[in-house]
């Protein structure tokens, strides 16, 4: 937690550094967030379900973060950072001009949602226990 802890003293705003490893605390904490620094995948998919401005601290290529990122995620947000790189992506969500808006992830979500659905209703049917799932639109 020590590169958290080293990122909120040089914010200007308050943050919070969570060290809790209990699944709904910290889900709870992402809903309720503005925005979601990690370097966990969890916790950059429960940002993505939450529709949460997020930053994800990963190497930029091959690790199951960008796989995640360049699969299901919004074209323009499609990227992995280090620390020194947190203020450029973030600043895709605000400014004058923002590069990706809460609508635009709304669409990558209900997409993803989609996909899901498709997938676990294809492999699910392989156990035959799936069969009555409803489609979703």
């Amino acid at each position: 937690f020590e590169v958290y802890k080293t990122v909120t003293e040089k914010m200007k705003e308050p943050a919070i550094v969570y060290e809790a490893e209990n699944v709904w605390k910290t889900v709870a904490v992402i809903s309720g967030a503005e925005a979601v620094f990690s370097s966990s995948l969890h916790v950059r998919i429960m940002a993505f379900i939450y529709l949460k401005p997020r930053v994800t601290w990963c190497p930029r290529t091959g690790s199951k973060h960008d796989n995640f990122i360049n699969l299901w995620d919004a074209p323009n947000m499609r990227v992995c950072g280090e620390v020194n790189t947190t203020w450029s992506i973030l600043n895709q969500y605000w400014g004058e001009t923002p590069g990706i808006t809460q609508e635009e992830t709304e669409i990558y979500y209900k997409k993803t949602v989609v996909k899901y659905m498709e997938s676990f209703r294809k492999w699910g049917g392989l156990l035959d226990l799936f069969n009555k799932i409803e489609k979703v639109e």
